[in-house]
């Protein structure tokens, strides 16, 4: 076997309506797709997918991460703190890029990232 990459990233997601909000209203990720009577839904983030499940038994709520690319990760993380989304790990920077965590509804941790280089994915 050998693994090629990345398919998808999913997330288990207790209200569909809520996270959209979340993903698609506040982040800004365009929704590819939304099927399965609402219960699941693809975000086209390239080079990888980003997939929710409502009522799924693939994984409880609140167990998942996804690193996201992002400009200015202070910047973004004032925004979110505007719009009351916590902040579970403040700025940091490391060797070789700036980040920090967040939160969505159901407590999945969300890595807010930039590459010192500014690649992604």
């Amino acid at each position: 076997m050998k693994v090629l990459g990345i398919d998808f990233t999913y997330f288990a997601v207790s209200d569909m309506q809520r996270s959209l909000t979340f993903y698609r209203d506040l982040l800004g990720i365009p929704l590819a797709c939304l099927v399965h009577n609402g219960k699941w839904a693809e975000f086209e983030t390239e080079p990888v997918t980003l997939v929710l499940g409502e009522g799924d038994k693939i994984t409880p709520p609140g167990g998942g991460t996804v690193a996201l690319a992002v400009d200015d990760v202070g910047g973004t993380i004032e925004e979110l703190k505007k719009e009351g989304v916590p902040v579970n790990w403040s700025p940091e920077e490391s060797l070789v890029c700036y980040f920090s965590v967040v939160e969505d509804p159901d407590g999945n941790r969300i890595i807010i990232h930039k590459r010192k280089d500014n690649t992604f994915g």
